[in-house]
């Protein structure tokens, strides 16, 4: 992993801490009731709440953006976040893509914290935010309609968030069974994964580092799609 970014593991999601001479930026915040550790890892990284400039939500996942409120009340950061994904932050709600009990449960009892409108700001993809020499803001539908990743040149950290997971040291797609467009998965999969990155920073799973096999090897699987380029 580079020296600037920070892997935070929470136990079940992971989020990342980028450091640039400005500050800091979190990708993802976890579950609710983790706004402790974060800070606790900030500070392991050398700083401090107020030293938090922006919070990315990569989607709107109560195990992705549950702690986005406490966080942003703490630190004063900015959210960035795409724009359904940002509509949905101010619900408190998790986006459609859970099998049919499961979503109905989600959609009427599962809620989190929901963070300040005001300091939400909408990105979309094409757009580059100012962390890690640029850090690329990349359409990543699939898992969810609304997902986004991010990818750094410079650095050549993808952050994935659940378009990519690693289970015992293996590169894998997001399961189908919790995915809205496996499809669309699929497509999104190969997108990144041809992007060759160095570290791919997933949302669930040890980060893959210095592996190009495992990339090479998950994008050979993956089925070509009629709208796919040749």
């Amino acid at each position: 992993m580079p020296n600037d970014v920070l892997w935070i593991d929470t136990g079940s999601v992971n989020c990342y801490l980028c450091r640039d001479p400005d500050g800091y930026t979190l990708i993802d915040t976890a579950t609710p009731g983790k706004a402790d550790l974060i800070f606790e890892r900030l500070a392991e990284f050398g700083g401090q709440p107020s030293d938090l400039r922006r919070i990315i939500i990569t989607h709107a996942d109560i195990d992705h953006a549950g702690s986005a409120a406490a966080v942003q009340a703490r630190s004063g950061a900015s959210i960035h976040a795409g724009k359904a994904t940002a509509a949905l932050l101010t619900q408190g709600r998790s986006p459609r893509h859970m099998p049919g009990v499961m979503q109905f449960v989600v959609d009427r009892f599962v809620r989190y914290p929901r963070p300040e409108p005001g300091r939400i700001v909408t990105f979309a993809a094409g757009d580059t935010m100012p962390v890690l020499g640029g850090l690329h803001v990349l359409a990543a539908p699939g898992h969810t309609p609304d997902q986004h990743a991010l990818y750094s040149p410079t650095t050549g950290v993808l952050f994935a968030g659940d378009a990519l997971n690693t289970r015992g040291g293996r590169l894998q797609l997001t399961p189908a069974r919790v995915t809205a467009d496996m499809a669309a998965a699929e497509r999104t999969a190969a997108r990144l994964l041809d992007l060759s990155p160095a570290v791919v920073a997933c949302g669930h799973g040890a980060p893959l580092i210095d592996d190009p096999q495992a990339v090479a090897g998950l994008l050979a699987l993956l089925p070509l799609h009629p709208e796919d380029p040749i």
